[in-house]
């Protein structure tokens, strides 16, 4: 049975060769991981689910910001709007300014909790 093989490859010696470094190249390609260079950390690599990762989190950071932007400028209507009360009439309505405020930090309370809980949840995955 050695003899055989033996003569086999002495024959095929070249074509042998070549199956044997195609099947090592192939398990060489299957078995490493496709990486790319990542977002958050310049000079790193990392594989495909560390890449979604990182873009979920930043997905959730702009998520963030946008909401904070957007409160932001809630607020700053309403002080426009009151200024404008304010100057038309000469008098504050303290009544409609404490119920506006209390509206707007409320409102602003209750995106940051989700907001919140957003990154939270990400973070735990």
């Amino acid at each position: 049975m050695w003899n055989k093989l033996k003569k086999l490859f002495n024959h095929d010696r070249y074509q042998m060769i070549s199956v044997i470094a195609a099947m090592g190249f192939i398990g060489l390609l299957y078995g490493c991981e496709t990486t790319a260079p990542s977002i958050l950390l310049p000079g790193t690599k990392v594989t495909a689910r560390e890449l979604q990762a990182e873009l979920e989190l930043l997905t959730a950071k702009i998520d963030n910001s946008l909401a904070d932007i957007e409160h932001k400028d809630k607020l700053k209507k309403f002080i426009y709007e009151q200024s404008l009360i304010v100057a038309s009439s000469g008098t504050i309505n303290p009544l409609a300014l404490l119920t506006s405020l209390g509206t707007i930090l409320g409102s602003g309370a209750a995106i940051d909790n989700i907001r919140k809980r957003k990154v939270i949840k990400k973070l735990e995955e």
